[in-house]
Order: C-alpha cells, then sequence, then structure tokens
C-alpha cells in the first residue's frame, strides 16, 4: 500500500501492479502509475544508481512502508545490471543486488511493447508532491536507472512514452517513480 487519492498521504491504498514478464516461477512488476515525485539525487553530482539517494528510499523506506513482512518475503533480490550509456559513453557504475529498483533503458525498451504502453499518469498524491504532469497528454516523465548524458544525469521516459537517454539532472525535482521488482509466483 502507498498514498495515492490522498493527495496528503495520510492514506495508503493498495498498489496496482503492471506485470512486464513472467519467467521461472517469478515475475517482474512495475507500478501502473507514478507513485511519487522524488530527486534521483539530491546533490548535483555525478552519482550512479549504485550510490543514489533513490536506491536507498526504494530499498529502505518504501519498501518496508509499502509491503508487509509476507509480501517483502515474496519480493526477490534481483541482480540489477547498470550498463554505462551506449548512446553517450557515460559510465554506469557498478552492478547492485537490489528488491526494488527502477528499469534501466533496456528494460524499459524491452518490456513495453512501443511509446505508448511506456506512458504513465501520476498519482493525486504524486501531483501534490510536485510531478510535472503534461497538459496535453496528462501523462508524466518518469525515471530510469540508467546514467544520461553524462554521469550526472539519470535517463527516463518522458511524457510521450520516449526513452529519453539524455536524461534529466539527478536533482530534478518534478519526476515520477516507477518502483519494478521480481516477486515470486506460484
Amino acid at each position: 500500500k502507498y498514498p495515492q487519492s490522498d493527495p496528503y498521504g495520510k492514506t495508503p491504498e493498495p498498489i496496482n501492479w503492471k506485470v512486464l514478464a513472467v519467467e521461472n516461477g517469478k515475475a517482474l512488476l512495475i507500478s501502473e502509475k507514478g507513485l511519487d515525485c522524488r530527486v534521483y539525487h539530491g546533490d548535483n553530482t555525478t552519482m550512479t544508481w549504485e550510490n543514489c539517494d533513490l536506491r536507498k528510499w526504494l530499498n529502505g523506506e518504501f519498501l518496508e512502508g509499502a509491503f508487509t513482512a509476507e509480501e517483502q518475503g515474496s519480493i526477490l533480490v534481483t541482480p540489477t545490471p547498470n550498463p554505462g550509456s551506449t548512446v553517450h559513453g557515460a559510465a554506469g557504475g557498478n552492478d547492485t543486488e537490489d528488491k526494488v529498483f527502477l528499469l534501466n533503458v533496456d528494460e524499459a525498451d524491452k518490456y513495453f511493447a512501443n511509446d505508448e504502453a511506456r506512458m504513465t499518469e501520476a498519482t493525486p498524491y504524486t501531483v501534490a508532491r510536485g510531478v510535472f504532469v503534461n497538459e496535453r497528454t496528462g501523462k508524466v516523465w518518469w525515471w530510469l536507472r540508467s546514467p544520461g548524458y553524462y554521469v550526472s544525469d539519470a535517463a527516463g521516459v518522458n511524457y510521450l512514452g520516449q526513452l529519453h537517454k539524455s536524461g534529466d539532472n539527478v536533482s530534478t525535482t518534478n519526476n515520477a517513480v516507477r518502483p519494478a521488482m521480481w516477486v515470486r509466483v506460484g
């Protein structure tokens, strides 16, 4: 559960998940909507997924607050590859192991059929937290864990569903977060 329709964040509600893949007794899930509006990292500095504030939040406060102990037991620790930018050459940093993560550019390309499928909306809570909502589409920009043009940028998906490989500065304050995870099924 996570605050969604309550803009003040006081009333957690069940999270709706989109199933991106099912294989070998596990499923890859991503939130249907942008669940929060957070910076990738609090300082405008060189930053990779391994050490960013958003990774710490997802695998700490978010994981512990949004899931019961039983639910946490179904979330798998996942090897999380962090390749560098193939377009711009920015380093991706060390690979990590995470329970909750953001998709990387390759995963966002692989698991969604097209740009339209990647488009997402924000919850009222996320809007109250300052996410930018495009007036024409009603959709939001969401973070990926891949580096952008510089290592002080992180890639994302824009409000048209396009992969934005150049990214935004890691301290940008108006992008949405779509947590992803592999869970045990069956």
